[in-house]
């Protein structure tokens, strides 16, 4: 993805960014702008899902494991057979690495334009699929200095950290 077209993205995020600041209530203070009506089950939808590097195609269904292949497309009948680890099917959305917890990290996912705390195989950072969301270069996988690259989200004045690949 060029910087421009990751620019252009990043607006269109922004403007939810701004957002944030009407969000709060409760003790956790954070928003949820998930549709109220996504349906739970794995074959309640046609659309592709993006699954680590692949994207599946209905009716296949993205396994993730901890062990490699770490994210892969299958086929439903296969979820339990091949030991898959359940997805969140809402997962929180986050703004930097601190807001995600029990080792998710905080991506943005090019295919569905969001950011939100995800399992690290379905967020590679590779630049194609997805992002890495940073604070600083320790947050980026190599820690290099440089690696932490701030990109304006534009008129909203809003800059978000993403690593480079």
């Amino acid at each position: 993805m060029s910087q421009a077209k990751l620019t252009a993205l990043l607006i269109s995020i922004g403007a939810g960014a701004a957002l944030a600041g009407c969000c709060g209530g409760g003790p956790s203070h954070k928003c949820d702008f998930t549709p109220p009506t996504v349906q739970m089950d794995a074959g309640g939808s046609d659309a592709a899902m993006p699954c680590g590097t692949e994207v599946c195609q209905a009716p296949q269904v993205c396994c993730l494991k901890k062990i490699a292949p770490f994210a892969s497309c299958i086929d439903p009948a296969n979820y339990v057979a091949d030991a898959c680890e359940m997805i969140q099917m809402n997962p929180p959305p986050c703004t930097m690495p601190a807001d995600c917890d029990g080792g998710t990290v905080c991506c943005l996912e090019n295919a569905t334009e969001t950011i939100s705390c995800q399992p690290p195989p379905l967020c590679p950072g590779d630049a194609t699929h997805s992002y890495l969301i940073c604070a600083s270069d320790m947050d980026c996988p190599n820690q290099q200095a440089g690696s932490c690259r701030s990109v304006d989200t534009g008129t909203t004045g809003v800059s978000i950290g993403v690593c480079a690949p």
